[in-house]
C-alpha cells in the first residue's frame, strides 16, 4: 500500500511540474477549431445577436452552493422579489422562508457519506445476522452480498491510505518544528528521520526536491495535503457506515419523499464547501462587463442557487426537491454537475424530471469523471433510457489536439451521452473573490447550460424539447480518431456518444432561427 501511495505521489508531482496549459485561459469561449482549443464560439454568437435584445433567463445551479458575495456573481443572481430578506416570514407563501437567492436542502450538512455506504448500511441491518436459508428475497440478499464485498474493500483501502497520509501530515508538522515553513531541498536531502512520521513525509518530499529546481516546500505541502483531505473524507465519512448526519443536520424524515419544505435559505456555505458550485455558476454567467475575473457565457442569465450536494454523494430526495424548487420558482434550466453509481430512490427523481418536462424546463447533467462507459455502468441521475426529451447528458472535451480531443477522465456512451463540451482547464469564479481553472464534466455541463440559456434568451418561445434538439443536432463533429477516455485505444467520437459532436453556440443560433420561422 505504501509503495502504491509513493507511486501516486511521484506521478502527481510529475504532472504538476510538466503539465501543459492552453494558450488562452478562456479557450472554451473560442471559435470551433478541429485542430485544438475548440470552444463554443461566443464572440461570433454575440455579433450575430448584436441588434437584438435578450430576455432574462433563470438558470438554477443545483450544486454545493454559490458565493453570492463574489464580485463577478453578485450582480448576476436571481432574487426572489416577493420575499423580504431575513424577516423570518414566508412572504410569498411558497413554503420556503427567506429564499431570496434560492434554497438549501442540506440544512447544516457539510460532510455526508457515499450512496454505496448508505445502501450497505440499510441492508446490513437487515441481513447481517442471516444466512441464505433465512432470507425470502434472494435477489435483495445477493445485492447485499455484492455491496458488502465492495464496501468493505473500499473501507479498508480508505483506512490504509488515510493512515499513511495522516503520518505524512504529522511528519510535515515535525519538520516544521525543526526548520520552520521555509524548508529547502538541501535540508530535506540532509535530514535524518527521527520517527516514522518524518520518514513518511520525506518519502514524499525527497523525490520532489530532487526533481524540481524550483522546489517550494509550502506549494508541495499544499498540493499533497489534498491527498490527506481526500482520504480523511473517504475514511471518516464517505465509507463510514456508522456516520449519518441527516437527522441532526437536516431534521427531516429522509424516508418521507412527500416532505419538501426542509433545510434553510443559506445558499453559500463557505470556501471549503461551496467552491464547486461557485465555479459552475461562473461558467454560466460570471459578469463579463467588468475588466477582471471570469467571463460567463450568458450575460442575460440570472443564477438561482440550490444547495443539493454535500461533501459526499447527493441524496435522491434532495435532487428531486431541488428540481421542483427550480421549476416552481421560474428557472428554465437546471444544471446538475453531480452523479453517483448507486441510487436510493430513482422513482422520486423520475417524477421530478417528469414534472420539469411538463413545465418546459431543460435539465442538463454531467456524465461523470470515471473514464467509463455509461452504457455499461450506472450513473445517477439519468433520463431513464431516453424517457424524457428535456434532458441533456454532457461529456467533456479537451483543449488539446487529437488524439487528446476528449478529456481523458470523461465518461461516455453511445446511448447515454448526448454531446461533448469543453471541460478541461476551465477558468471561472471560486469563493472569496478568487478564480481557478478546474477540470471535469462538472465544467462541461454548465458550458452547455450557458449556451442553452444564451439561445433561449433570444428565442424564448422555444420549447425545452426543441432547445435540446437544437443543441444536440447543431453540435459540430469532432473529427478524426481520439483516445477513448481512460484507455489508449482510439475511436471516433460518434461511436462513443449519440452525436460525436461539440456544442457550438453560433450553429445553435442558426438552427434556432430556422426553427423559429418554420
Amino acid at each position: 500500500m505504501k509503495k502504491n501511495i509513493l507511486l501516486f505521489a511521484g506521478l502527481f508531482m510529475t504532472l504538476r511540474i510538466f503539465a501543459q496549459n492552453p494558450s488562452n485561459k478562456f479557450w472554451h469561449l473560442e471559435p470551433f477549431n478541429k485542430k485544438g482549443q475548440s470552444g463554443i464560439g461566443l464572440e461570433e454568437a454575440k455579433a450575430m445577436m448584436s441588434s437584438r435584445t435578450p430576455k432574462t433567463t433563470i438558470v438554477a445551479i443545483a450544486d454545493a452552493g454559490v458565493d453570492i458575495y463574489h464580485p463577478d456573481l453578485k450582480t448576476m443572481l436571481w432574487t426572489n422579489n416577493d420575499e423580504i430578506l431575513n424577516n423570518g416570514i414566508d412572504d410569498d407563501e411558497n413554503g420556503y422562508v427567506d429564499d431570496i437567492y434560492g434554497w438549501n436542502f442540506l440544512g447544516e450538512t457539510t460532510f455526508d457519506n457515499l450512496e454505496i455506504t448508505r445502501q450497505y448500511a440499510l441492508l446490513n441491518e437487515k441481513y447481517e445476522l442471516k444466512s441464505p436459508a433465512d432470507v425470502s428475497d434472494n435477489e435483495e440478499y445477493t445485492r447485499y452480498q455484492d455491496l458488502k464485498e465492495i464496501y468493505l474493500k473500499k473501507n479498508m483501502e480508505a483506512k490504509l491510505y488515510f493512515e499513511f497520509f495522516d503520518q505524512v501530515k504529522r511528519g510535515f508538522e515535525f519538520l516544521e518544528e525543526t526548520y520552520g515553513t521555509d524548508i529547502t531541498s538541501e535540508e530535506i536531502s540532509n535530514h535524518k528521520s527521527k520517527s516514522k512520521y518524518e520518514q513518511a513525509a520525506l518519502s514524499i518530499l525527497t523525490p520532489s526536491a530532487k526533481s524540481n529546481k524550483n522546489f517550494n516546500y509550502l506549494d508541495t505541502k499544499s498540493e499533497l495535503m489534498s491527498g490527506y483531505d481526500h482520504y480523511n473524507f473517504t475514511y471518516n465519512y464517505g465509507y463510514n457506515a456508522k456516520f449519518d448526519p441527516r437527522s441532526e443536520k437536516v431534521g427531516d424524515n429522509y424516508d418521507d419523499v412527500s416532505e419538501t419544505q426542509y433545510g434553510n435559505s443559506k445558499v453559500y456555505y463557505g470556501e471549503k464547501f461551496s467552491s464547486h458550485g461557485t465555479h459552475v455558476a461562473g461558467i454560466v454567467a460570471a459578469d463579463a462587463s467588468n475588466d477582471f475575473g471570469a467571463k460567463g457565457i450568458c450575460q442575460s442569465c440570472r443564477i438561482m442557487s440550490i444547495r443539493t450536494v454535500p461533501e459526499g454523494d447527493e441524496r435522491d430526495k434532495d435532487v428531486a426537491n431541488s428540481i421542483r424548487y427550480a421549476v416552481d420558482n421560474g428557472a428554465r434550466i437546471v444544471n446538475m454537475s453531480f452523479g453517483k453509481s448507486y441510487a436510493h430512490n430513482t422513482e422520486v427523481v423520475r417524477e421530478a424530471i417528469r414534472y420539469a418536462e411538463s413545465k418546459n424546463v431543460l435539465l442538463i447533467h454531467a456524465a461523470g469523471n470515471d473514464g467509463k462507459n455509461n452504457d455499461l455502468s450506472n450513473n445517477y441521475p439519468n433520463d431513464f433510457n431516453d424517457e424524457f426529451d428535456n434532458w441533456i447528458e454532457v461529456g467533456a472535451s479537451s483543449w488539446m489536439k487529437k488524439p487528446k480531443g476528449l478529456a481523458e477522465f470523461s465518461n461516455y456512451g453511445l446511448k447515454e451521452v448526448d454531446v461533448f463540451a469543453p471541460g478541461v482547464d476551465i477558468y471561472s469564479t471560486t469563493p472569496e473573490n478568487q478564480y481557478e481553472a478546474y477540470d471535469g464534466t462538472s465544467m462541461a455541463s454548465p458550458v452547455v447550460a450557458g449556451t442553452a440559456a444564451f439561445v433561449w434568451s433570444y428565442y424564448p418561445r422555444l420549447k425545452a424539447s426543441e432547445l435540446k434538439k437544437i443543441l444536440v443536432e447543431s453540435s459540430l463533429e469532432i473529427k478524426g480518431r481520439n483516445r477513448i477516455p481512460g484507455a489508449r485505444k482510439k475511436t471516433r467520437a460518434c461511436k462513443i456518444s449519440k452525436t460525436g459532436g461539440e456544442v457550438n453556440l453560433p450553429a445553435a443560433l442558426r438552427m434556432a432561427e430556422k426553427m423559429s420561422k418554420e
